[in-house]
């Protein structure tokens, strides 16, 4: 292997093991918006509502669980779709049960198992809509 080829090949596993922490990163600024929001003793909701709240949380968790799919590679994916979602949705049940218990020590909040709920029913349209982007994907793809 000459000196230019051994180059190419280091800076494309670089860019590689780059892509894969930038990946990461989306979930992880989720769930600091979500921690950072869970610390406010009052957040601004839409009076007249009700449950709105509960749809605040589908769509975070659901956002989540969408982003923290992107940990797990295509092929993953492709490999055991069923397998993949479930971690996704573990990963994301278990913020949730957490950022729950959090609430319970922020002044004006507290700990709800009705936005557990939401919060799992997210996680699971998330995950699930993972999925079914890389079915659809996998589907519409030429063959080789």
């Amino acid at each position: 292997m000459t000196n230019s080829t051994t180059r190419y090949i280091l800076i494309l596993h670089w860019i590689i093991a780059v892509v894969k922490i930038v990946c990461k990163m989306p979930a992880l600024l989720i769930s600091g918006m979500i921690w950072f929001l869970s610390s406010q003793s009052v957040l601004p909701s839409p009076k007249g509502i009700l449950g709105f709240d509960k749809v605040q949380h589908l769509l975070a968790y659901g956002v989540f669980a969408g982003t923290l799919g992107l940990w797990f590679s295509l092929q993953q994916w492709k490999k055991s779709p069923f397998r993949c979602m479930v971690w996704v949705i573990i990963i994301a049940v278990a913020y949730g049960v957490s950022d729950e218990i959090h609430q319970s020590f922020v002044p004006g909040r507290d700990c709800n198992v009705w936005d557990w709920f939401a919060d799992t029913l997210g996680a699971i349209i998330g995950a699930g809509l993972v999925m079914v982007s890389v079915r659809k994907l996998e589907l519409t793809r030429p063959a080789d």
